[in-house]
């Protein structure tokens, strides 16, 4: 499987080990997307994530070292506080993506685990990810990932499900995704609108990515 390099755009993706849950409660789902914020932000960037019961994906990019530092710079108070993982420490920089991913997953895996009074691994093997070589592959990967809930016949539009960032974008909510820089590949809000409607009128031809 190849690396998770600093600098590059990657399609991240896993499952519940044998197709099971990974999420059961709004709770479950909640407490996901703060680790995530928690673990991930010092060293990725996201673009677009979709939890589903089984399953999640998410389009992300991983910063350089001089980039998280020019972060820490920005976000000292933030980081020094424990809202997200690590401190100033010149110790503890740079956070490397696949380490901190695999804190993520570790740590959700913990949170299930004690709830649900159950032992041994949560997700199917080790994080899949696919490198995004081009702005088209970025642009259609933002649509598919949001086209996910659609896919898997859990609703019939973006708008009606909660746990994508679909909506993020919509309610200019930025707690996790870069969304003007995304506003900007699309040209806009109305392209991004309508590039994810057309897109749900395709036929698609990416079924091997979904994971059922």
């Amino acid at each position: 499987m190849e690396p998770i390099e600093e600098g590059y755009f990657y399609h991240i993706y896993n499952r519940g080990a044998g197709r099971l849950n990974l999420y059961w409660s709004p709770d479950d789902y909640r407490e996901f997307i703060r680790k995530y914020r928690y673990y991930l932000f010092p060293a990725i960037q996201t673009y677009a994530w979709c939890l589903m019961n089984n399953h999640f994906h998410a389009l992300i990019r991983v910063r350089t070292v001089d980039e998280q530092g020019e972060l820490f710079k920005l976000l000292k108070k933030e980081f020094d506080s424990g809202y997200f993982h690590g401190s100033m420490d010149p110790q503890v920089m740079p956070f490397v993506a696949s380490k901190q991913l695999s804190h993520l997953m570790n740590s959700y895996t913990r949170y299930i685990n004690k709830k649900r009074e159950r032992t041994g691994t949560l997700v199917e093997g080790p994080l899949k990810r696919k490198k995004i070589i081009d702005e088209a592959n970025f642009l259609h990967l933002v649509c598919y990932i949001h086209r996910n809930p659609i896919h898997h016949k859990v609703c019939a539009n973006y708008t009606d499900y909660k746990y994508s960032s679909y909506n993020d974008y919509l309610q200019n909510r930025n707690l996790v995704i870069e969304r003007e820089w995304v506003l900007d590949q699309f040209g806009g809000m109305k392209n991004f609108y309508e590039a994810h409607e057309e897109f749900k009128l395709r036929l698609d031809s990416d079924e091997d990515l979904y994971l059922e």
